[in-house]
């Protein structure tokens, strides 16, 4: 555990500009960087000169808006730079992209959240600060190789997956192969199915009905765009 320290060049990386926004009113000392896609959503390549345009073309925006790994650039001027995600799949699939992307000899500090940041009040972070903890090179030799799992095989592949240092990671990666199994509809499309049959059509009533069936931490964590194209696969209207 490391104490509630200043420090000249403290870097935090936070999952969103939600969680972002929130931090910059908790006046804590650093720069606020965020993170914002994430792999538990949408289409994925290993080939890193074809990423970017295979996000942007996905979430519908130009190739520039696609920029989260130059906020890993530059790390190495900070002691230890701190990171903020919390437990839904959403950003611990970032966490493990995170991880396995840092800059070689860079070890981070992982800040324990009960919730995602953007939920949280800013004076409640300062003591989740405090009780941050230092990732070692096991951890993120881990966590690359769970990551080239990922890009080799996908999500279904990590379905019994833990690292005993990130609890929040191995229930993330289990839901995360729920929806990627090997035959068959993933868990949120047989629920958004099951919804539409039962006469739910209008978008922001399914991501109500689906962030019930997911766990009250976070609920609909993989938000309306990505349950937006899978009607469109379905051929729903809404």
């Amino acid at each position: 555990m490391v104490g509630l320290v200043a420090r000249s060049g403290l870097i935090h990386l936070h999952c969103g500009d939600a969680a972002a926004a929130v931090h910059r009113r908790s006046g804590l000392p650093g720069e606020v960087r965020v993170w914002r896609d994430s792999p538990s959503v949408g289409p994925w390549t290993a080939v890193p000169e074809e990423l970017r345009a295979l996000r942007a073309w996905w979430w519908g925006v130009p190739p520039s808006e696609i920029r989260d790994l130059p906020q890993l650039e530059n790390l190495s001027r900070t002691e230890e730079p701190v990171l903020w995600f919390g437990p839904d799949p959403w950003e611990q699939a970032c966490l493990l992209w995170v991880l396995a992307e840092l800059p070689e000899r860079t070890l981070p500090d992982l800040v324990p959240l009960p919730q995602g940041v953007g939920r949280m009040s800013p004076a409640a972070l300062p003591r989740c600060f405090a009780e941050r903890t230092l990732l070692g090179e096991d951890t993120l030799r881990e966590c690359r190789a769970l990551w080239e799992q990922f890009l080799a095989k996908g999500w279904g592949a990590l379905g019994d997956a833990e690292v005993a240092t990130l609890p929040w990671l191995g229930p993330a990666l289990a839901r995360l192969a729920e929806d990627h199994p090997a035959s068959g509809p993933g868990r949120t499309r047989r629920q958004v199915q099951a919804l539409v049959e039962a006469g739910v059509r209008d978008l922001p009533a399914l991501m109500q009905a689906l962030g019930r069936l997911e766990d009250p931490r976070y609920g609909a964590w993989f938000g309306d765009l990505f349950v937006a194209r899978m009607l469109e696969a379905m051929g729903v209207r809404v």
